[in-house]
C-alpha cells in the first residue's frame, strides 16, 4: 500500500464516512433489538476492521460508534483472535461469525461478538465487527447476572468462531445453538437479525467507499484515521508531567470471601508514552467478580483516552502509545475457567486505578472527583402469567412460527408443571449517579460510568415488561462530596415486585468512596436495603403498602454497605460492613432500595460560593442542615413549605466559616 498518496481533503471526508456508517448501523441496532438492555441501555457496538495489511493495517478497529466503552479496547483482540482461529482463508462473503469467549474476546459469555469479512471480488478489503449482550446464553441463573457462579461453565454456552449467517441466510447448526441454550428465544431472534442487518448496512457502506474511491485510497483513509487518533492522543498525553505515579482502587469481595480485592497500579509516563503495571493485584477471586486481562487493557485504554483525548472519536490508533504489564492470575488478569460475569465491576476499577496515579501527578486544577463508582446492579427473575399487561407483555404467537422457519429449533418452554401458561421474565436493573466536580464546576447529577455510556431504561418500560413497580428514583440530598464545586448527588431507587422473584444484588463497590480532589471531601457512602411487608395486599395494591409514609411501613433492612444504628449508610470508621451480595428470595410486594455513592468534590468546601450553597438546598441537593455542616453557610427558612423565601444570612455565615477554618 502506497504512503498517503490521496489528496488529504479526500482522506478525511472518508475518515468522516467511517464514523458516520458505525453510528448509523448502530441505530438499526436500536430500533429493530427486542431486548430492553440493547434498545434502551445501549449495551452494544458497531466497528469497521481494517484488512490484513500488515504493517499499516492488521484487522484495527477503525471507527466506532458511541455506545458501550467497555468494547471499545477488547475488540482488536476478538477480531485477530476470531479471525487467527477461524482462518482468513475461510471466510467468505455473507459469512456472519459469532464469537463469545472472555478469554478469547474480553467481557463475559452475554456479550456476544459477530463478524463480518467484507469483499471486493477475491480480496478481503476490511469487515464489520459488532456486539451485543444478548440476555440469556444458558447457564445456571436465568438472565445470567449473579456473583455466585464459579467458573464460565455455569455461565452459559461458550462459542468461539461460529457461523450463524452463511451466504446471508440463517445458518441452521449456528442459530440452533443459541436458541437452543438460551430462556428468551424470542428476543434472540430478533436481536440477531439486528445484528446481521447493522453489519450488511456497514459493510454496503464500505463496498459504496470503496467503489467511489477505490480500494486503496480507502486503506489509505484506513491507515490516516488510525495515525489521527494516534497523534491526538500523544498530544494529550504531552501535556500530562512525565513520571513514575501510584494508584488503588478494587472491589468489596467476591460471594465466598468477604475481603476487598486491591488493584495496585503504577503508572510510568515519558514523553508521549505511558506504560501502566498491575503488579501487586490481588489474586483471582474464587466466584464470577474477576475480568479478562482484555477487560483490565480496556481499563486501561479508557482512563488515557479520558485524560489525554476526550473529544476525538474511538479507534485503534488511539492506544498506541499505551502500554500494559499485568501478572497473570490476578482478579483484573482471570484465567480460564474462571467467571467474569461482573467484569465490568472490576474494569471500572481498574479505569479507577489508573486515573487515580495519573490525577496523583496533576497539578491540583487539572484534577476531579471520582464518580459514583458502580453499578449497583439487580437482577430480577421469574415467571408471570402470560395474560398482556401491557403492549409489550406476552409473547406474539408469530415469534413461535418465525423461530421455527428460521432455525428448525424448537423455542423454549418456562418450567411449568401445572400448565397454566406462565412465562420466564429477566430484568436486569442498573443504576446511574452522580460524576465528580472539577475545577470548571460541579459534577454532573445523573450519568453513566466512564466505560459505560449506557442509557436508563425508564420506569415505564421496566413496569411494562416486567412485573416490576418503580416507586422511586431521585436524588439523595447531602449525597455528592462538599467542595467549592459539589459532585454529582447520589441517586435513590425504591423498586418492587409484585410476583414471587429471585433477587441476585450485584452489590461490589462500597467500601471505596469516590475520591475528593483538592481539598473537597469524597462522595458520600451508598448503601442498599431490602424489606417486605408481612401481609401484602394483591396485585399492584401492594404498593400502598410502602407509598403510605405512616408508621405501618415495612422494617428496610440492611442488604448491603456501611451502616451506623440506625440502619443509615456511613463510612468504613464509623459504620458496620454488610457484605452485599446475599441472595433473596423475595414475595409479593418485597422492595430493594439502592442508594448510588455520590460523586467527589473539587477545592475546599468554605471557598463555595454562598449563592450555590443557596441553589442547592432550594433543589434539594443540600439540606439546611448540611449547608452549615458542610459548607459553613447558614439558610434561614423553609424549603419544604418555602423555598421562595429562602435566604443566606451572610453574617452568621461569616462567623461559622471564620470558626471552621
Amino acid at each position: 500500500m502506497s504512503e498517503h498518496t490521496s489528496d488529504a481533503v479526500e482522506l478525511e471526508i472518508v475518515r468522516n464516512a467511517f464514523y458516520a456508517t458505525v453510528r448509523q448501523a448502530g441505530r438499526i441496532i436500536l430500533r429493530s433489538s427486542f431486548s430492553p438492555i440493547i434498545r434502551d441501555a445501549f449495551d452494544f457496538c458497531v466497528t469497521l476492521v481494517g484488512p490484513i495489511a500488515p504493517p499499516r493495517l492488521d484487522l484495527d478497529i477503525v471507527a466506532m460508534n458511541e455506545s458501550l466503552a467497555h468494547f471499545s479496547g477488547v475488540m482488536p483482540y476478538m477480531v485477530r483472535n476470531l479471525v487467527w482461529e477461524y482462518g482468513a482463508e475461510n471466510l467468505r462473503p455473507g459469512d456472519l461469525i459469532a464469537y463469545n469467549n472472555p478469554f478469547k474476546g474480553g467481557n463475559h459469555v452475554y456479550d456476544n461478538g459477530f463478524f463480518r469479512p467484507v469483499f471486493v471480488g477475491d480480496e478481503m478489503i476490511g469487515g464489520v465487527a459488532v456486539k451485543a449482550h444478548l440476555v440469556d446464553m444458558g447457564g445456571v441463573t436465568a438472565g445470567g447476572y449473579s456473583v455466585r457462579k464459579r467458573s464460565v461453565f455455569e455461565e452459559g454456552v461458550v462459542i468461539s468462531g461460529v457461523q450463524v449467517y452463511r451466504d446471508d441466510k440463517p445458518f441452521v447448526p449456528g442459530f440452533n445453538l443459541y436458541f437452543d441454550n438460551s430462556r428468551l428465544p424470542q428476543n434472540m431472534l430478533a436481536d440477531l437479525q439486528a445484528l446481521h442487518s447493522a453489519a450488511s448496512f456497514a459493510e454496503q457502506r464500505l463496498l459504496a467507499l470503496a467503489e467511489q474511491h477505490g480500494v486503496e485510497t480507502l486503506h489509505e483513509a484506513m491507515a490516516y484515521t488510525l495515525d489521527y487518533a494516534d497523534r491526538s492522543t500523544r498530544d494529550g498525553l504531552r501535556a500530562l508531567p512525565d513520571g513514575d505515579f501510584v494508584g488503588e482502587d478494587g472491589i468489596d469481595a467476591d460471594a465466598y470471601n468477604d475481603e476487598p480485592y486491591v488493584i495496585r497500579t503504577t503508572v510510568r509516563k515519558r514523553g508521549d508514552e505511558v506504560e501502566v503495571d498491575f503488579s501487586g493485584t490481588s489474586r483471582e477471586a474464587a466466584s464470577s467478580v474477576n475480568c479478562s486481562v482484555f477487560d483490565a487493557i480496556n481499563g486501561v485504554f479508557t482512563a488515557v483516552k479520558f485524560l489525554c483525548d476526550p473529544d476525538n472519536p474511538n479507534n485503534s490508533g488511539a492506544f498506541r502509545c499505551v502500554s500494559v504489564v499485568i501478572p497473570e492470575g490476578t482478579f483484573v488478569s482471570a484465567r480460564p475457567p474462571a467467571a467474569t460475569t461482573m467484569y465490568f465491576d472490576a474494569a471500572e476499577a481498574v479505569f479507577n486505578a489508573v486515573t487515580k496515579a495519573f490525577l496523583s501527578g496533576a497539578p491540583a486544577e487539572a484534577g476531579f472527583g471520582g464518580h459514583y463508582g458502580t453499578n449497583m446492579g439487580l437482577l430480577i427473575t421469574g415467571s408471570v402469567g402470560t395474560g398482556p399487561a401491557g403492549p409489550r407483555r406476552g409473547m406474539p404467537p408469530a415469534v413461535a412460527e418465525q423461530l421455527a422457519a428460521a432455525t428448525q429449533s424448537i423455542p423454549a418452554v418456562v418450567d411449568d408443571p401445572d400448565a397454566a401458561g406462565r412465562r420466564l421474565f429477566v430484568a436486569p436493573l442498573f443504576a446511574l449517579g452522580g460524576f465528580g466536580a472539577s475545577a470548571e464546576g460541579d459534577g454532573e447529577n445523573f450519568v453513566s460510568m466512564s466505560q459505560q455510556n449506557l442509557m436508563e431504561m425508564s420506569a415505564e418500560a421496566i413496569e411494562e415488561d416486567h412485573p416490576v413497580m418503580v416507586l422511586r428514583k431521585e436524588f439523595a440530598a447531602d449525597s455528592g462530596g462538599p467542595g467549592e464545586h459539589r459532585g454529582g448527588a447520589a441517586v435513590v431507587y425504591d423498586r418492587m415486585v409484585v410476583s414471587r422473584a429471585d433477587v441476585y444484588p450485584l452489590l461490589l463497590h462500597l467500601r471505596v468512596l469516590p475520591w475528593g480532589s483538592d481539598g473537597a471531601h469524597p462522595g458520600r457512602p451508598g448503601a442498599a436495603w431490602v424489606g417486605r411487608p408481612d401481609d401484602p395486599p394483591p396485585g399492584t395494591d401492594v404498593a400502598r403498602v410502602w407509598l403510605a409514609g405512616n408508621g405501618d411501613t415495612p422494617q428496610l433492612r440492611p442488604l448491603g454497605g456501611y451502616f451506623d444504628d440506625e440502619h443509615s449508610p456511613t463510612d468504613r470508621e464509623s459504620g458496620t460492613w454488610v457484605n452485599g451480595l446475599s441472595d433473596i428470595d423475595a414475595t409479593p410486594g418485597t422492595m430493594v432500595r439502592v442508594r448510588t455513592p455520590g460523586a467527589g468534590g473539587w477545592g475546599d468546601p468554605l471557598r463555595r460560593d454562598p449563592a450555590a450553597v443557596l441553589r442547592d438546598v432550594r433543589d434539594g441537593f443540600v439540606t439546611v442542615d448540611g449547608a452549615r455542616r458542610d459548607y459553613g453557610v447558614v439558610v434561614t427558612g423553609d424549603p419544604a413549605t418555602a423555598p421562595q423565601e429562602l435566604a443566606v444570612d451572610e453574617a452568621a455565615t461569616a462567623a461559622a466559616r471564620e470558626g471552621t477554618r
